[in-house]
């Protein structure tokens, strides 16, 4: 028969070798290639795509969450619509793919998303893709997890690690787009075209359009081709074109100067995020092996059986050790935390404003990009009033 201390002493036992147990998770990435569409459509039914910059998901950028590192998120809101963009463009299967947050310009096809997850590991975005009509094409979550080999050194070559993601949502907007005739495909770049009329030339085009209590838009009328006003109003519009080419610079050498820190960041987060659930598993593992080793410990100290107290005495102390090691591993993960906060800093360090020059001025972007496309619609308003006399409520 098993005496109490032998039981005592076989439970101890049996903690610390739980305690001291490691838990390996493999984890593998699928890889979606981006499709492109075998029978293209016509030119002039390609859709404009507008990219708006993406939600950080943080409810308070100048306060650290759990996790999250507002220096990187920042970055990370400007980063990942160019790589959209970037990825959109490469398929041929849409017109104008460009990066506008706020949606300062119109365009036939709009996407915004939240960053709901984003450590180097794993990457889950909340994408929304509608119409200049207004109509929801579909709002997804989409998540992707890197793999290890993502990080290692190919020669020289950087792959993007979650390109599978971005590739997928590429994928979902085309599969809609094919749902569309074209022309309804014509019905939404006349829209999109009549919307940036309107902002210029409301008094003219007021009437063009209605729209309900949902936002959604109709056609009611089309003017002449040969409309002196819309041949004007285009003339705007290339130069909105412009302004807008001439921001993707922006973004470009802002991506080209990010991506190397960005990605070092990323690869330390991707080791630091499996090393702190290791540790923490670990950690949780020995303080709960510890309490209760000390526990059974002083259960056979307050026995009469002088076995048992020697073995609750045994229990204790090894109890006691086991709780302190899960409590260092504790400060080790703080530590890692640390680091990925410095590293955090540097990045946000890396991105500074720039100057672009434009045919006729120099314009240098500072505050945020949608202070600098508010003061190019009022420039483009002023362009307007030179050339028709008119006065132009631009209102964006």
């Amino acid at each position: 028969m098993i005496t109490p201390a032998a039981r005592t002493t076989v439970f101890c036992l049996v903690l610390l070798c739980l305690s001291g147990c490691n838990t390996t998770t493999v984890r593998t990435t699928e890889f979606t290639p981006a499709i492109q569409e075998p029978q293209s459509f016509s030119e002039d039914l390609l859709l404009d795509v507008g990219i708006g910059i993406f939600n950080p998901g943080v409810d308070d950028l100048s306060k650290e969450q759990e996790g999250v590192y507002p220096q990187v998120r920042r970055a990370e809101a400007r980063y990942m619509p160019y790589k959209l963009m970037e990825t959109l463009q490469m398929t041929g299967n849409w017109g104008v793919v460009r990066v506008i947050p706020e949606r300062h310009s119109e365009m036939d096809l709009w996407v915004d998303a939240e960053i709901l997850k984003s450590d180097g590991e794993s990457l889950t975005l909340m994408v929304k893709v509608q119409d200049a009509a207004g109509k929801v094409w579909f709002t997804r979550k989409y998540s992707d997890t890197a793999s290890k080999y993502s990080y290692e050194d190919q020669g020289g070559r950087s792959p993007e690690p979650f390109q599978g993601l971005y590739n997928h949502i590429s994928n979902d907007m085309l599969a809609f787009r094919r749902q569309l005739n074209p022309a309804q495909a014509g019905e939404l770049r006349t829209i999109t075209e009549l919307k940036f009329a309107k902002a210029f030339a409301p008094e003219v085009y007021a009437d063009h359009l209605e729209t309900d209590g949902k936002g959604n838009y109709r056609i009611l009328r089309l003017p002449a081709e040969n409309d002196p006003v819309l041949l004007r109003v285009r003339k705007i519009r290339e130069r909105d074109y412009m302004f807008v080419d001439t921001l993707q610079e922006y973004y470009g050498s802002f991506v080209d100067q990010m991506r190397d820190p960005y990605r070092s960041w990323r690869k330390e987060s991707y080791f630091e995020t499996m090393a702190l659930r290791e540790l923490k598993q670990k950690s949780n593992a020995r303080l709960l092996g510890g309490a209760l080793a000390v526990l059974a410990g002083i259960a056979g100290v307050a026995s009469d059986n002088p076995y048992a107290q020697a073995a609750g005495a045994v229990g204790i102390g090894a109890g006691a050790y086991v709780f302190k090691s899960g409590l260092d591993k504790r400060e080790e993960a703080k530590m890692h935390i640390q680091s990925l906060e410095e590293l955090g800093k540097s990045l946000d360090a890396e991105v500074q404003p720039h100057t672009i020059t434009l045919e006729d001025r120099t314009v240098t972007l500072k505050g945020t990009v949608d202070e600098q496309y508010a003061q190019w619609r009022n420039i483009l308003g002023d362009i307007y009033r030179t050339e028709t006399g008119q006065s132009v409520p631009i209102s964006h």
